[in-house]
């Protein structure tokens, strides 16, 4: 059996394993930030691009009416 305390052996453990730890934890925290940021822009495209579409329909409606409009006289 060793000589060292429990909290001895404690002490050394966690100034064994934090920095891995910690590394590891910075890594993990960057990748989940990195993985929203990329959802939040899929998301912001694919509204932008429904807006575009809404716009192009619309547009395109009331170039018709327009055309009618004018048929008519």
């Amino acid at each position: 059996m060793s000589d060292q305390s429990p909290s001895e052996v404690c002490n050394a453990l966690v100034s064994q394993y934090a920095p891995s730890i910690s590394r590891s934890m910075l890594v993990q925290a960057t990748a989940q930030a990195l993985g929203n940021a990329a959802h939040n822009a899929t998301f912001a495209q694919q509204q932008h691009n429904m807006i575009i579409n809404t716009s192009t329909s619309v547009c395109a409606g009331m170039l018709q009416a327009l055309g009618a409009a004018y048929a008519k006289k």
